[in-house]
C-alpha cells in the first residue's frame, strides 16, 4: 500500500519538491511507494511587499515586536521554583531594557537629524551657533540611558550566574546571553530589514537626500560615504532580497516569528494537521506516514509529533530532517520552550506516543543553522552530505541537492525503529509556554487624542516662545575672548606708543602699524605688549581687529602735536614714535596677551544689531519648524524599535 508523505518547506517549487521526494524513496522498503504532498508554510502567512512609507512602517513594527518577544522567550524555564522566579525577574528586566534601548535609538536619531539640518549648516554659513540647548539635553539623556543599559545588562548576567549555581547547568547563562544579544541586535536587524524590503524609490530618495545634506555641509568627501552605503545596500538587495527577504536573515526571522508569535505557530500547526489528514484520506493508509522537513520545516514537524492530537499510538512515522536548527537553536538557546530541555526527553516523548518512530537527519558540514542532532544513541541516523561535488555550505535548497538526496538514501538503509533512552528521565509533561508579549504603550484609547492635542499645543507654544525671545536656542560651548574680558578682565592705565613704516612689496607699498602697550598689573609687575598690523588691510576692513586701530592712531598722533591730513586714504609713513599715556587697557589676568581697549572698541555697521537678531531668529525659526517633526519621528522610531 502506498505511504502518504508531507514535504514541509518554505517558498519554493512545491510540485518539483514532491516529485523529488517520491524518487528519493524508491527501492527502500517499506517506503518504496511514497506519495508526497507539498506543504508550503510560507504561503499561510506570506510576507507583504511594502509599497509605501505606511506599509513599510507596519511591516517593520510587526517584525520588531516579533524579535522582542522571541528575545524573552525561555528566560523563565526550569523546574526549580526559585530558578523560575529569578527567570521571571530577568524577563521583566529585559522588558525595561528594551524600553531603554528604544529610547536611546530614538534620541540618537533625533540628535542626528538636529545636527544635520540645523547645527552643521548653521556653522558652515557662519551663524553664531555652537550647539543647541535641546541637543545638550539629548546628549545628557543619552549618557544616562547608556549607563542604565549597562547596569541592567550587568544585573541580567548576575542573575544568570545565580541560576547557574542553583541548577548546576550552563543553560541559564546561555539563554541570558542569547536574550542580551537579541536585545542589542534588534535595532540592527530592523534597520537591515528595512533596507532590504523598502521600495526602491523610497530607498534612493532617502540616500540622495542624506548625500545632498552631507555634500552641502561637509563637501564631496562626506557625500561619498552615503554613495558607498547605497552601493552596499544595493548589492545586499540583489543578493538577498527578491521582493522579500532571503538568506540567513530570513532564516533567523522565521525562527523568531515561530517562537514569538503564538497565533502564527497555531495557524501553521492547524494547517499541517489538515494536510496530514487529507494525505491519509487520499492514499488510504491510516497507520504509516512520512514527514520530510528542511530548516524550520523540521521544527514544525517535531512540534506536530510532540504536541498534536492527530497522532495515534498505532501510527508508524518516518521523520526525515534536513538542515535542522533543533540542537543549535532550540535546544541550546531556547531550552524548555517548544521542546524539552534535553534531547533524551524529546526522543522519549515522541517514541512513547507512536507505535514505530524512525528518524534520519541530513546536514551540511558548514550549515550555519543545521547540525548533527546526536541520534545514534537512540537508534536514529545523522548523515552528513560531506565534501561532495555540490554545496557543502549554506542552509538553502536541500531538496534539489543531489548530495542531500544521496545522504537520505544512505540513512534509509536498514534503518530501525528508535528506542526510548536507557535511563528514562522522570519529568513533567512538556507544555509549550505562551509567548511573551512585546512591550507596548499602555495608554487607554480615550486618552490618546487628548494627549496628542496637548503635545501639539505644547510644541507650538514652545516654538513661538523661542522665536519671540530667542532664549534657550543658542548655547555657547564656552566663553569667548570678548566674554572673558568683560566678565573677568582687569582695567589698568597703559602708555601706548605708535609708529608706522612703509614696506615695499613686489606689487607696491604697504604700511604696517606698530603699537606698544606698557602697564603695571595688579601685582605690581611691569608688562610690555606689542602688536603690529597691516594698516592697509585694517583700513579696508579686510583684517579683523579687537580694537579700533584707526581711531587709536588718530588719538596718539594728535597727542604728539601731529595731524592727519588725508581723510579719504589716511596712510603715510610715521617712522617717528609717538606715546600717549592714560589709555585704558583691559586684560585677562591668566593670559595678559588677551586684552582690548574699552575706549577704542571695534565699530560695528549699522546693520549689525539687525543681523545678530536675524541670526538667532533664523536658527530659532528653523528649529521650531522641526520640533514637531522631530517629536513625531522620535515617537515613531521609538515605537518601531520597541515593537
Amino acid at each position: 500500500m502506498p505511504v502518504p508523505a508531507i514535504a514541509i518547506h518554505g517558498s519554493g517549487p512545491g510540485s518539483r519538491i514532491a516529485r523529488t521526494a517520491d524518487v528519493t524513496f524508491q527501492g527502500y522498503e517499506p517506503y518504496d511507494r511514497v506519495v508526497t504532498l507539498s506543504f508550503d508554510w510560507d504561503r499561510l502567512a506570506p510576507e507583504p511587499n511594502p509599497k509605501g512609507v505606511a506599509s513599510l512602517y507596519q511591516y517593520l513594527k510587526r517584525y520588531s515586536a516579533t524579535i522582542g518577544a522571541a528575545a524573552r522567550v525561555g528566560l523563565d524555564f526550569g523546574v526549580q521554583p526559585l530558578a523560575r522566579w529569578i527567570g521571571t525577574v530577568q524577563a521583566r528586566i529585559h522588558q525595561v531594557l528594551q524600553w531603554a534601548l528604544a529610547a536611546l535609538v530614538a534620541m540618537l536619531f533625533a540628535t542626528l537629524v538636529a545636527r544635520l539640518v540645523v547645527l552643521t549648516p548653521a556653522a558652515r554659513i557662519g551663524l553664531p551657533t555652537v550647539t543647541l540647548a535641546p541637543v545638550q539635553w539629548l546628549a545628557t539623556a543619552v549618557s544616562w540611558t547608556q549607563v542604565a543599559l549597562a547596569a541592567g545588562i550587568t544585573l541580567l548576567i548576575v542573575l544568570a550566574g545565580l541560576r547557574l549555581l542553583l541548577t548546576m547547568s550552563p543553560r541559564p547563562v546561555l539563554v541570558t546571553f542569547r536574550s542580551i544579544a537579541l536585545l542589542l541586535a534588534q535595532p540592527v536587524l530592523v534597520i537591515m530589514l528595512g533596507l532590504l524590503v523598502a521600495p526602491w524609490w523610497l530607498l534612493v530618495a532617502v540616500f540622495v537626500l542624506l548625500g545632498s545634506i552631507a555634500y552641502l555641509t561637509g563637501g564631496v568627501s562626506s557625500s561619498l560615504f552615503w554613495a558607498a552605503a547605497l552601493a552596499a545596500v544595493t548589492g545586499l538587495r540583489l543578493r538577498w532580497a527578491r521582493g522579500t527577504t532571503s538568506g540567513p536573515l530570513k532564516a533567523a526571522l522565521d525562527a523568531f516569528r515561530y517562537l514569538g508569535e503564538a497565533r502564527y505557530r497555531y495557524r501553521i500547526q492547524n494547517a499541517l494537521e489538515k494536510a496530514i489528514g487529507q494525505a491519509r484520506t487520499r492514499v488510504g493508509n491510516e497507520q504509516d506516514f512520512v514527514l520530510l522537513g528542511q530548516g524550520m520545516g523540521t521544527v514544525m514537524a517535531l512540534d506536530s509529533l510532540l504536541h498534536s492530537r492527530l497522532w495515534r499510538e498505532t501510527d508508524r512515522v518516518l521523520l526525515v530532517t534536513m538542515g535542522s536548527p533543533l540542537r543549535r537553536w532550540f535546544l541550546t538557546l531556547y531550552p524548555a520552550t517548544l521542546f524539552p530541555e534535553q534531547m533524551e526527553s524529546l526522543v522519549e516523548s515522541v517514541v512513547r506516543r507512536l507505535d514505530d518512530f524512525r528518524w534520519v537527519n541530513v546536514y551540511r558540514p558548514w550549515d550555519y543553522m543545521g547540525s548533527e542532532l546526536g541520534l545514534k544513541p537512540f537508534g536514529g541516523r545523522d548523515v552528513t552530505t560531506g565534501i561532495g561535488e555540490r554545496r557543502i555550505i549554506g542552509h538553502a535548497d536541500y531538496w534539489l541537492d543531489r548530495d542531500a538526496r544521496m545522504s537520505v538514501q544512505h540513512g534509509l538503509v536498514k534503518l530501525g525503529a528508535m528506542k526510548p533512552p536507557p535511563v528514562s528521565r522522570q519529568e513533567a509533561e512538556h507544555e509549550v509556554p505562551k509567548a511573551q508579549a512585546a512591550a507596548g504603550f499602555p495608554v487607554p484609547i480615550s486618552l490618546r487624542r487628548p494627549l496628542k492635542a496637548v503635545a501639539l499645543i505644547a510644541t507650538v507654544a514652545w516654538s513661538l516662545w523661542w522665536v519671540a525671545t530667542g532664549s534657550g536656542v543658542l548655547v555657547p560651548r564656552g566663553l569667548g575672548p570678548s566674554e572673558l574680558l568683560e566678565t573677568r578682565g582687569v582695567v589698568v592705565d597703559a602708555a601706548v606708543t605708535h609708529s608706522r613704516e612703509a614696506v615695499e612689496l613686489e606689487g607696491g607699498v604697504t604700511y604696517v602699524d606698530h603699537w606698544g602697550f606698557a602697564f603695571t598689573d595688579t601685582s605690581g609687575v611691569a608688562k610690555q605688549l606689542s602688536v603690529q598690523r597691516d594698516a592697509s588691510d585694517a583700513y579696508l576692513w579686510i583684517a579683523y581687529q579687537d580694537f579700533d586701530g584707526h581711531a587709536l592712531t588718530r588719538r596718539v598722533r594728535a597727542a604728539c602735536g601731529g595731524s592727519w591730513l588725508h581723510e579719504v586714504w589716511p596712510l603715510e609713513n610715521m617712522q617717528a614714535s609717538c606715546t600717549l599715556d592714560g589709555v585704558r587697557l583691559r586684560y585677562y589676568p591668566l593670559d595678559p596677551s588677551l586684552f582690548d581697549l574699552p575706549d577704542f572698541k571695534q565699530p560695528h555697521s549699522a546693520g549689525a544689531p539687525l543681523r545678530a537678531w536675524t541670526e538667532a531668529g533664523v536658527v530659532a525659526t528653523v528649529l521650531s519648524a522641526l520640533v514637531l517633526t522631530l517629536i513625531v519621528l522620535t515617537v515613531r522610531v521609538f515605537r518601531l524599535f520597541l515593537g
